[in-house]
C-alpha cells in the first residue's frame, strides 16, 4: 500500500455515469444530468474514492450520435469481442490495484443498458425493446474476466427512476 495520503480506494464506473454526453439518443436521454450524474460523483468525493472510468463500447463502435439499441441488436461476435477486450483490460487494472495494496470497492453500471446493465438489460421482443433481468454485454464479459483472475467485486447499477435507492446501495460499498 502506498502511504502518501492517497485513499487507496478506487471504483470501476461505466462511462455514462461520468459523461452523460456519451449516451445514445432516445427516450431515456438524461435532461436532469447534462454532464454527469452529480449525486454519484459527490459520493465518490465524500468517501475519497478514485474513479476508473471504463470506455463506452457503444460510443466507440457505433459513434457519438446514435439511436438506442437493444442487447439483441448489438450482441454480435464482433461487438462481444470488443467488449471482451475492454473487460480484460479493466480486469488487469483491477488486479494491478489489488496487487499494490489498493481496495477496489466495486463496479457501478447503468441499469437497463444493453452494454453496462447489471440487474437488467434491454432486448428486442416482437419488434419492441423491453427491459428484462440480466446483464449487458460488457458487464457479462467483465464478470468473466474478473472470475478468471479469482477477483470478486460487488456489481451494482444506477437507475434514474430509483436515485435514492441506488445512492444508498452505492454508499454502502463506498463506506467499506
Amino acid at each position: 500500500m502506498i502511504m502518501d495520503g492517497r485513499s487507496n480506494k478506487v471504483i470501476l464506473v461505466s462511462h455514462c455515469i461520468l459523461n452523460s454526453n456519451s449516451i445514445c439518443i432516445g427516450p431515456k436521454t438524461p435532461s436532469i444530468w447534462p454532464a454527469m450524474i452529480d449525486e454519484v460523483v459527490k459520493l465518490f468525493m465524500k468517501y475519497k474514492v478514485g474513479i476508473v472510468q471504463l470506455p463506452c463500447p457503444e460510443q466507440l463502435m457505433y459513434g457519438f450520435v446514435r439511436m438506442g439499441v437493444s442487447k439483441t441488436g448489438i450482441d454480435t461476435p464482433r461487438y462481444r469481442m470488443f467488449c471482451r477486450r475492454i473487460a480484460e483490460e479493466a480486469a488487469d487494472i483491477v488486479k494491478n490495484y489489488l496487487d499494490n495494496g489498493f481496495k477496489v470497492v466495486g463496479f457501478l453500471g447503468k441499469r437497463s443498458s444493453p452494454t453496462c446493465g447489471v440487474k437488467t438489460t434491454q432486448i428486442t421482443l416482437k419488434g419492441k425493446n423491453v427491459e428484462i433481468e440480466g446483464q449487458g454485454i460488457l458487464v457479462e464479459e467483465l464478470a468473466k474476466a474478473l472470475e478468471k483472475r479469482k477477483i470478486n467485486l460487488p456489481f451494482l447499477d444506477f437507475e434514474r427512476t430509483e436515485v435514492e435507492e441506488c445512492l444508498k446501495a452505492l454508499e454502502e460499498i463506498l463506506k467499506t
